[in-house]
């Protein structure tokens, strides 16, 4: 008959220990890289609003003309006389998360600058008023911004 040890069964404590620290250390990496990942993807999101936003604006300005003027309070005007625009509130919504609570929404500015420039050459000059459309986001204290150019002629 054989006999059998009793200690000898099972896991040890410090064999248990060792396990639980190495099963922590990966699930902390793994939220780590979950919560990364979701960041860069809401990041992504919120450039991608903003740049649609800066294109609209951009396109509505095209479409305005040249000469176009007109109130300047907020984003939503069309003017295209040198200088930065709006004068008074540039704040632009930029998302609303879905909810009721206002608490939570994106909010940014949207302003554009107006400059006129002409050049020459082979005996034709050319004027037009160069565009630049930005918009930050957040308003509070803007860490992102997208921006697009365009030139805009009589």
């Amino acid at each position: 008959m054989q006999r059998v040890i009793q200690n000898e069964r099972g896991f040890s404590l410090m064999e248990n220990m060792v396990a639980l620290v190495v099963f922590s250390i990966v699930i902390i990496f793994l939220y780590q890289m979950l919560f990364s990942g979701r960041m860069l993807v809401e990041t992504g999101g919120e450039r991608r609003m903003a740049l649609k936003l800066a294109e609209l604006k951009m396109e509505q300005l095209m479409d305005a003309g040249y000469t176009s003027q007109g109130a300047d309070g907020d984003w939503t005007s069309i003017n295209m006389t040198v200088g930065n625009h709006p004068m008074i509130d540039p704040s632009v919504l930029m998302d609303d998360r879905g909810t009721l609570d206002t608490q939570d929404d994106l909010i940014g500015n949207m302003t554009w600058t107006v400059a006129d420039t002409t050049w020459s050459g082979g005996g034709v000059t050319t004027q037009c008023k160069i565009v630049r459309v930005s918009v930050e986001w957040p308003r509070i204290c803007p860490n992102d911004n997208v921006w697009l150019s365009t030139f805009v002629a009589p």
